[in-house]
């Protein structure tokens, strides 16, 4: 109130869900002060953070989180560490990223046990860890930066699995490597590069392995057993249509949460159980203007060749059933 803009960045609940940070920027520019809420009692602690990206990362101990801060052209550059109860004066630099052409980002894996601190550039990047339960340990580089060389990481048990370029894999590919011994010439390949597939992500659960693959310009979802070592894709009806992964915060599940739209279909969320291979629709966007029915429409991908006649282009087409087509 009285502010002519402000914005909330993002929050953090700690583990014990006892406490939760929030981000406000009040002039526009995506600098965000941190504060701290108990929510027990609905009290705002005294603790406040000024000049970062608005995210926090939680430590284990619900006493200490990780945050960035921006220099003055707005890079995200240095990430500290914050005692709660402390001033932030006291904040201890724990990495500060000197090359001006990467930026700095931290997140935690998904089973909670590490805090990462990921530099990328367009072409490159280079990631490093700790253990969540010890903020004192010493952060350990996955693989050291190189020109051309992307990865990201994730956990699992005793092992990384990483999406990466390594060994011109254009299209990408996911190794696995042991957590103590990261490093590239350890890493071992888990779904090969393919030269017509491009793999844009992958998610982690307990039980399962989910790929974003990308083939003939649509993505496919593939959902991969660990315990039968089994595959299948999500059945996606459509001929053209937009898929993702939605956000996924649950490691120990079999219920994954995704987005699909299509020429005749709004944008829904979509629940699907992995063990049972059934979808619920938890979510569909509205259809202004009128009762819209989806049956009543028609979708085709066709497919034009190329002006040099190497290749093919597709084409969508959307029309009323009742539409006449000419010959």
């Amino acid at each position: 109130e009285g502010q002519k803009f402000f914005e909330v960045g993002s929050v953090a609940v700690s583990p014990n869900n006892k406490l939760m940070t929030f981000s406000t920027d009040n002039m526009g520019r995506r600098i965000y002060n941190i504060q701290f809420k108990n929510l027990e009692t609905g009290e705002i602690l005294q603790d406040q953070i000024a000049n970062t990206t608005g995210k926090a990362v939680w430590a284990n101990d619900n006493e200490h989180i990780f945050y960035i801060r921006k220099d003055k052209n707005l890079r995200a550059f240095q990430v500290f560490m914050h005692q709660l109860g402390t001033d932030s004066s006291q904040d201890v630099l724990v990495f500060h990223e000197e090359d001006d052409t990467f930026d700095v980002n931290i997140f935690k894996s998904k089973s909670l046990e590490y805090i990462f601190i990921s530099s990328s550039s367009t072409i490159s990047d280079e990631q490093r860890f700790i253990p969540a339960d010890d903020v004192l340990a010493e952060w350990k580089i996955v693989q050291p930066r190189m020109d051309d060389l992307e990865y990201s990481v994730e956990h699992f048990e005793d092992e990384f699995y990483i999406i990466t370029n390594a060994d011109i894999a254009t299209n990408f590919k996911i190794v696995k490597t042991k957590v103590a011994t990261p490093e590239m010439k350890n890493w071992e390949d888990v779904i090969p590069h393919r030269k017509d597939v491009l793999l844009e992500g992958f998610e982690i659960f307990r039980n399962y392995l989910v790929l974003e693959e990308r083939k003939e310009g649509l993505l496919q979802i593939k959902i991969i057993d660990n315990q039968t070592n089994t595959f299948h894709y999500l059945p996606f009806s459509d001929p053209t249509y937009t898929a993702y992964i939605g956000l996924n915060l649950e490691f120990d599940t079999e219920k994954l949460r995704y987005g699909y739209t299509s020429l005749t279909k709004p944008n829904s969320t979509f629940e699907y159980n992995m063990k049972e291979k059934t979808t619920e629709l938890l979510k569909q966007q509205e259809v202004l203007g009128g009762k819209f029915l989806p049956e009543n429409y028609v979708s085709e991908r066709i497919w034009a060749p190329s002006r040099d006649g190497k290749s093919k282009v597709p084409i969508s087409l959307v029309y009323h059933k009742d539409t006449k087509k000419s010959a």
